[in-house]
């Protein structure tokens, strides 16, 4: 039998890619995550067999305010103790020399990372699972790669080429995560590169003569530290390379 999967936080990138793979929505309009009323209202209503939990404060630069941790770690771990919960974690958990592997100890360095392992740990407690990954992209996205087709037509862009990343695109992520692997597990797209090398890439396909400048990663962050490398392994998920003809071909 086919497991009734809920999706929260499906107004967002990750969120519409699991809708569109047979998850069920859960979008911020229609239920307040952090309200314990609304919460099992959706679970009453709709008798999920289980929950991904991609609703969370991803703000890195102000995550250390009494919002951020009522929906980053207070409402994964509710939702946790009420039906078995996959949280979408992020690499923010860690810090140092990469890449991590999913035993190594977590060492967060900003309050972002702190709310995500406190989620970790109390949705194990809970007997749920945990997907840690970072990078996502896709259409409708609002972050750096996911805007790139509009950012290079408008150009400048500014693009770092200092830090390694790994991409990872939101459908493949989306079909990982509705498999609903058990225990602590990573899932980033399989090749390395750098933002820089991305745009390039993009502008280069669309045949976009475009302005792209090359700039120290520490010039683009806010206050909150960012991990020194947070790749992850194994990098289970399809290289960029391999999906970035979807991507583009999906905006038209």
């Amino acid at each position: 039998m086919i497991p009734r999967v809920l999706v929260t936080g499906a107004g967002g990138l990750l969120g519409r890619a699991c809708v569109a793979q047979g998850a069920v929505g859960l979008a911020r309009t229609a239920c307040d995550v952090t309200s314990e009323a609304d919460r099992d209202l959706a679970l009453r209503s709709l008798r999920p067999d289980a929950v991904i939990f991609c609703a969370a404060y991803t703000d890195v630069d102000t995550a250390d305010s009494k919002d951020a941790w009522r929906v980053n770690v207070a409402a994964p771990a509710h939702w946790a103790e009420r039906v078995p919960t996959w949280l979408v974690s992020s690499n923010f958990v860690f810090s140092g020399e990469g890449p991590h592997n999913p035993e190594d100890e977590p060492a967060p360095v900003q309050a972002y990372g702190r709310q995500k392992l406190a989620a970790e740990q109390a949705v194990l407690a809970a007997g749920g699972s945990v997907v840690r990954t970072g990078w996502l992209y896709g259409v409708g996205g609002s972050n750096f790669p996911s805007t790139l087709p509009e950012r290079l037509r408008a150009g400048p862009v500014h693009a770092v080429s200092d830090t390694p990343v790994q991409p990872t695109y939101a459908p493949d992520l989306a079909q990982y995560l509705l498999s609903l692997p058990t225990g602590v597990s990573h899932a980033v797209g399989s090749e390395e590169t750098t933002w820089y090398a991305f745009a390039r890439a993009v502008a280069n396909m669309l045949q976009i003569e475009a302005c792209i400048e090359p700039i120290d990663g520490a010039t683009l962050n806010g206050d909150a530290l960012r991990p020194s490398d947070g790749r992850l392994c194994p990098a289970r998920l399809p290289g960029w390379t391999t999906r970035l003809s979807s991507f583009l071909g999906a905006q038209e």
